[in-house]
């Protein structure tokens, strides 16, 4: 299973999308791949904060596409994950590192369940100890 980071989803709701991100998109199984609340949260935000126009409407209906898609697989940021984000925040701490606040949600959310997260964004998720993959790597 995998969780879409921010990065990946917002890139793939872009009209012409990096031809590497939607060639691994494409061979996904769709019901592996899920968002985040946190993910939402950053989409809602970034789409809230644009003057109304063409773009946002253009972007609401597109993120309505993919909240459709997604269905059920949206993980929230539960009692799980909190315990997870505190871990890893602690041992980020310990080891002199800064930690995040929403790339370690997004990796708290990962690590509870288990789960793999796709990103450009490698870095702050390999240092939480989460398996990454890069979309944009993929050839």
């Amino acid at each position: 299973m995998i969780v879409l980071d921010t990065n990946v989803v917002s890139e793939a709701m872009k009209p012409e999308p990096n031809p590497a991100v939607r060639s691994w998109l494409n061979e996904q199984v769709a019901e592996t791949l899920y968002l985040s609340s946190v993910t939402l949260a950053e989409l809602l935000f970034g789409i809230g904060a644009l003057p109304d126009g063409r773009r946002k409407k253009a972007l609401t209906e597109t993120l309505d596409g993919v909240l459709e898609l997604f269905g059920h697989r949206v993980l929230p940021f539960d009692i799980g994950a909190a315990r997870h984000y505190a871990d890893l925040a602690v041992a980020a701490r310990a080891a002199g590192k800064g930690f995040p606040t929403p790339d370690g949600y997004i990796a708290a959310i990962a690590a509870s369940k288990g789960f793999i997260i796709a990103t450009r964004d490698t870095s702050p998720f390999e240092a939480a100890g989460v398996i990454v993959v890069n979309p944009w790597d993929h050839r």
